[in-house]
């Protein structure tokens, strides 16, 4: 089969070559972008996931190679020349960032529809039909479903909130944590959303699809969510030579202190601006960074190492605080917006300069696997080690089993539940340990004094996949609570069945086990 190549050039970053199938598809409905780098060990699956798609008529698949110094392009090539569907352009140096890739895949997008897919991860095979259904029936801006997190020693989901209920044509801002794991999987979204609004990767080494796909929604009216699973993100051990797990996480606070500086500048709609200051600071400050603190210090004797703990500690705070410093001049305290009560506590402790209070908390909160509670007006706290006014920290839910009883075909569970959100209370959910993706659900509602009885069918429980079971209590569609056991339950004996088994893991929560 002819080849079409054809130079281009770029005289700002690099020089390329773009090489296409002579029976290029010419109308194509989807346009995937997919940045190489030296992936010779995990190209072949991620192209095939896309080459085996349901749609695959009308996808135009567009690689980018960034410069790749080992077998990547001549797997590229070989591809090319067999596949109609691919755009290759080969880079002719590497620019050090998935940033120039993405944006000329994006330039040389035919499509009315575009996805991006890393050179690591792979599509499900009817994954981008899937999406692209949701858009044109809805006409909405983007949709983003499920991903599966595949690591070597199991799978989990990534961002619940994006797929854990069908929506459609809902605002972005409806969902509360919308700006929150933000990255080039399990979405697409209008080209001419990116295009008509000049909406470009930054070229940074991290947080560049952070700041990308922040934009990106900020610009949509309408957005959709589907619960099916289109993307499974590879965390895998052989995988652990990627841009983001070879970045320094002091380099990767710089990236963020230039997203911040660059929203903070930028004309937003007031509550959009906010959502995405407040992940910005909350998950990317607290969540992200400092709550590593604790382990900046070894226990080695040695000068030399506790030297260079007090220097890695010193760097952290520096670095907090120059981050920090952005909000000082905003109209509002950031704080009010932040999801995890605990976060807030840490940042009070901080603008304090109480460091070790702050090790101490995360050092607890990471090691105390079974903690302590405190209960006051239908709200639950943790009974931190700290001292007051930081000795109860509130936490959004506390979900208790009282009792659990056989009744006729029936096990019954009684729960209580705590927090503000407790009567949001909608399913009893279980998760499959070994497929997380693999889930079954209960409805489930309590009473207004947080107490409810949930009845599962014995049949139905012995009907599921021989598996252990996660057991949660899901609220406001995504957010979820397992059910705690605070003592030894001799109820839980008596509710056992052949092939399946309640009990109490070492965390003291509820969990099934299905032979």
């Amino acid at each position: 089969m002819k080849l079409l190549s054809f130079a281009l050039k770029n005289k700002n970053v690099s020089d390329y070559e773009i090489i296409q199938h002579q029976s290029k598809i010419m109308d194509p409905l989807v346009t995937v972008v997919t940045p190489v780098f030296n992936n010779a060990a995990t190209i072949k699956k991620t192209i095939d996931s896309v080459l085996n798609q349901t749609l695959i008529d009308q996808i135009e698949y567009i690689l980018v190679d960034d410069g790749s110094t080992d077998k990547t392009r001549s797997i590229l090539l070989d591809y090319s020349s067999k596949h109609p569907n691919i755009k290759l352009a080969l880079l002719k140096r590497n620019t050090g960032t998935p940033a120039f890739p993405r944006n000329l895949g994006i330039e040389l997008a035919r499509a009315p529809y575009i996805s991006f897919l890393d050179a690591d991860d792979w599509f499900e095979l009817s994954g981008l039909e899937k999406l692209y259904r949701v858009l044109e029936e809805t006409g909405d801006d983007y949709v983003v479903g499920k991903t599966v997190k595949i690591r070597t020693d199991g799978t989990s989901i990534v961002g619940e909130h994006e797929s854990s209920t069908e929506r459609r044509s809902v605002p972005p801002a409806s969902i509360p944590h919308i700006f929150h794991h933000l990255g080039p999987r399990a979405r697409m979204m209008k080209t001419r959303i990116i295009k008509d609004n000049n909406i470009q990767f930054p070229a940074m080494k991290f947080a560049e699809d952070k700041q990308f796909f922040m934009d990106v929604l900020a610009c949509c009216k309408t957005i959709s969510t589907t619960k099916e699973v289109i993307y499974y993100l590879n965390r895998q051990n052989e995988n652990n030579g990627s841009l983001t797990s070879r970045t320094n996480v002091l380099d990767k606070m710089k990236c963020n202190q230039k997203v911040i500086r660059y929203f903070k500048e930028k004309e937003l709609d007031s509550d959009i601006k906010k959502m995405i200051l407040n992940r910005l600071f909350e998950f990317d400050c607290f969540t992200g960074f400092i709550n590593r603190y604790h382990t900046l210090r070894t226990n080695s004797p040695t000068y030399k190492q506790k030297a260079n703990d007090y220097m890695k500690r010193k760097a952290y705070t520096w670095t907090m605080k120059k981050t920090l410093k952005a909000a000082n001049d905003l109209d509002y305290d950031i704080t009010d917006h932040f999801f995890k009560p605990i976060n807030k506590v840490c940042y009070e402790l901080f603008k304090k300069g109480k460091y070790s209070e702050i090790e101490e908390l995360f050092r607890w909160h990471a090691k105390e696997k079974i903690k302590s509670y405190h209960f006051l007006e239908n709200k639950a706290f943790f009974i931190t080690p700290l001292q007051d006014p930081y000795k109860y920290i509130q936490i959004p839910m506390y979900a208790e089993l009282i009792d659990c009883i056989v009744v006729n075909d029936h096990i019954q569970l009684h729960i209580k539940a705590v927090g503000d959100d407790s009567a949001c209370i909608n399913e009893l959910l279980l998760r499959n340990r070994q497929s997380q993706a693999s889930e079954f659900i209960v409805q489930a509602s309590v009473q207004n004094n947080g107490e409810g009885v949930l009845s599962l069918p014995i049949d139905w429980i012995h009907s599921l996949p021989k598996s252990v079971y996660t057991i949660y209590l899901r609220y406001n569609d995504y957010q979820k609570v397992q059910l705690h056991i605070p003592r030894l339950m001799e109820s839980l004996k008596s509710a056992q069945h052949k092939n399946l088994h309640f009990y109490s893991t070492i965390n003291q929560n509820l969990a099934l086990k299905v032979k």
